[in-house]
């Protein structure tokens, strides 16, 4: 069993199938272990965002509540929506002999992240899935990227390095 973090979690390639392990906690543990600095600003900004709400809320602008709550939603089904129509699915759990190929889109420290674009079937069409990796920005991220290519070689699974604009999906 090879493993490599993500960022959010981890991704394991067993005998069997591609599995991607991820949650809040384990991605506050990924910039913890990469960059404290980082994660103490996403947590202020955070409670930053939280203590607006509340007052928000304690003055009773309905109006300005609804306005974020409504971008927040558009901004997430918007996302869902788009991924749907390319084919990027949010499949977990991938059967190895189903993998063909692994796109990797190196990006930049801040945009674009880091991914691994792979490409398996479902069924009798293809689909996508993407694999989140570690900002430049933290310690571990480029040489995680590194190691994360070598784990998808290890395990047979071509690995192609493209550009981001080259991306298939």
């Amino acid at each position: 069993m090879a493993t490599f973090r993500t960022k959010r979690g981890r991704c394991v390639l067993t005998d069997d199938e591609l599995r991607i392990e991820s949650g809040v906690l384990l991605q506050a543990r990924r910039y913890w272990e990469g960059n404290r600095a980082l994660l103490v600003g996403y947590l202020a900004l955070y409670a930053l965002l939280i203590f607006a709400s509340f007052r928000v809320v304690g003055r009773g602008d309905w109006r300005a509540l609804a306005l974020g709550a409504g971008v927040v939603v558009a901004l997430v089904v918007g996302g869902r929506v788009l991924n749907s129509r390319r084919g990027v699915t949010g499949d977990d759990r991938i059967p190895l002999h189903d993998v063909e190929a692994v796109e990797a889109v190196a990006g930049d420290d801040l945009l674009p992240r880091p991914r691994f674009v792979v490409r398996y079937w479902q069924g009798n069409r293809i689909r996508y899935r993407y694999v989140m990796m570690p900002s430049g920005l933290l310690s571990y991220g480029d040489s995680e990227f590194d190691r994360a290519i070598a784990t998808f070689r290890e395990a047979g699974i071509p690995v192609e390095r493209v550009a981001p604009s080259e991306s298939s999906a």
